[in-house]
């Protein structure tokens, strides 16, 4: 009797293939997680390096004796 895999495939499967629909089926939410924390990663360090830009601009605004206000102002 043929099974479904030699029908679509017309060969046997194989122990590797085997292995690798599991890992595909049993990883999925794993491999999602880590895409999903990576990107956390990386927001976050756009978001230091945005800040520290800004540090640097201030900084230098102050230092330059720059008379336009440093930091924003309250409300705007």
């Amino acid at each position: 009797m043929m099974g479904l895999v030699q029908l679509v495939h017309g060969e046997r499967p194989s122990v590797g293939r085997a292995l690798r629909a599991l890992d595909e089926r049993l990883l999925a939410g794993g491999r999602r997680t880590a895409l999903e924390n990576a990107r956390s990663a990386v927001r976050e360090d756009e978001e230091r390096a945005a800040a520290h830009r800004e540090a640097v601009r201030v900084l230098r605004a102050v230092g330059a004796g720059d008379p336009s206000p440093a930091l924003p102002t309250p409300g705007a």
